[in-house]
């Protein structure tokens, strides 16, 4: 199929050479196994999020904070007291329905926004092609000026033939 391929065959990693990683991955399996069994849940990929959570918000005694704050340089924001949710909003919060009505507000305030700011942006052309115009303008008067200054040339230049005619005439 692919000529150019070339398959090298080896031994593989002997797993005890490799003792760190080989750690983190029993770690996540207890973990995994823990969630599942809490939850009655037969679905480890389920669990997989909530233990990855976990772990990257762990205080890591090497660098001295979470790998989330290492990565991110803040810590996690989990649930909704760390929401940019006012607190008086969040605590007349009582169901899943009433945080889904608030998110739904929520999106509906933000499409809103977004659209007055893009027919703000959409008026904005109108008034920078007037500002081009002005500008060229602008730009058209040093040509004006070059004009005028070579005809100044010009007027010199016969006054001075002129001059030296009249000179040599005298």
């Amino acid at each position: 199929m692919w000529p150019e391929l070339k398959i090298v065959h080896g031994k593989p990693r002997h797993s005890q050479s490799q003792g760190s990683v080989e750690r983190a991955n029993q770690d996540i399996e207890n973990m995994l196994t823990t969630w599942m069994q809490d939850e009655k849940n037969r679905h480890w990929s389920k669990g997989l999020r909530i233990i990855q959570l976990m772990k990257n918000r762990a205080y890591h005694s090497g660098i001295k904070m979470s790998p989330c704050e290492a990565i991110f340089g803040c810590k996690i924001k989990i649930g909704l007291n760390t929401s940019n949710l006012p607190h008086d909003v969040i605590s007349m919060i009582e169901n899943k329905e009433q945080l889904a009505e608030l998110i739904t507000e929520q999106s509906q305030n933000i499409e809103n926004e977004v659209s007055a700011d893009t027919e703000h942006i959409t008026e904005q052309p109108q008034n920078i092609e007037n500002e081009v115009s002005e500008t060229e303008k602008i730009t058209e008067q040093p040509q004006n000026i070059e004009n005028e200054t070579s005809d100044t040339e010009q007027q010199l230049a016969t006054t001075i033939e002129l001059n030296n005619e009249n000179a040599n005439v005298m």
